[in-house]
């Protein structure tokens, strides 16, 4: 024989006739000036909702995952926080919930797509988000044997089909989500080992540049006393030269002039 059950269940009392949407921009200062940003990645954590009359505030930590680029080409993984703040009146629900003040609420986040840039000091992040809210009430939920085998035989089996179909397709969404968070993973870790040997590339061309521009310094250095010898070496040999030369020859008229007067002292001997 079949026995009634009872549990302590969380039920659903009223939710949101359609999802409310947030779109919102931050502007994240940091502490020097990157010259881009190489990719980006928004998380949301800890959704949460508070009553406050006759609105609700759905607060949120939105977690930002940025990987910027600075003026060197040195790349940089940074993470910054912030708290999203959105309000929701109670008329949004699909039933009054002013005699509800017990209830809890439950956030489900079903969309988030966001950009980023840099400027200057600035990393500037859009993003929109869409969620719904559930109002639930924890009570007890009995399961009378009866009933039970009765509504078998009709609706709650259709009812539990729905339910796995459900189940399975949030868990095929969260596979999915783990291997693009798994890819994403994988990918900047393989950029981080690329960047990483891109600079260690770039240090050993900077050192061999370094023993290049020496060793031209070198044969500078070389070729310069090399000439000042040839020019020490060279200097006496054209003195010497200079004196052993005969004297230049007279012109015309320096030559017939000279031949008259050795003809004039020839003849007054």
């Amino acid at each position: 024989m079949t026995q009634d059950i009872s549990l302590w269940s969380p039920v659903i009392v009223a939710s949101l006739v359609a999802p409310c949407i947030c779109q919102r921009e931050s502007r994240l200062g940091t502490d020097q000036i990157y010259k881009r940003m190489e990719d980006i990645k928004v998380k949301i954590k800890n959704p949460r909702i508070e009553w406050q009359g006759n609105i609700l505030e759905a607060r949120m930590n939105l977690e930002i995952i940025a990987l910027l680029e600075d003026q060197t080409g040195h790349t940089q993984l940074i993470s910054r926080q912030e708290i999203i703040k959105d309000r929701v009146a109670l008329r949004e629900f699909d039933r009054s919930l002013e005699k509800e003040k017990d209830a809890g609420f439950i956030i489900q986040i079903q969309d988030l797509k966001w950009d980023g840039e840099m400027q200057g000091n600035e990393l500037i992040i859009s993003y929109s988000l869409s969620y719904m809210i559930f109002a639930v009430r924890e009570q007890v939920v009995k399961l009378y044997a009866d009933e039970e085998m009765e509504i078998s035989n009709e609706e709650p089996e259709n009812d539990l089909q729905g339910m796995e179909m459900e189940i399975n397709r949030v868990r095929n969404d969260n596979e999915k989500l783990n291997r693009k968070l798994f890819l994403y993973e994988r990918d900047l870790m393989s950029l981080q080992r690329g960047i990483k040997k891109a600079e260690n590339r770039n240090v050993a061309l900077s050192s061999e540049l370094s023993r290049s521009l020496e060793l031209v310094e070198k044969l500078r250095d070389a070729i310069t006393r090399k000439d000042l010898l040839i020019c020490t070496y060279e200097k006496p040999q054209n003195e010497n030269r200079k004196k052993t030369l005969p004297p230049l020859a007279m012109g015309g008229e320096e030559f017939k002039l000279g031949q008259r007067i050795k003809r004039m002292l020839m003849n007054s001997l």
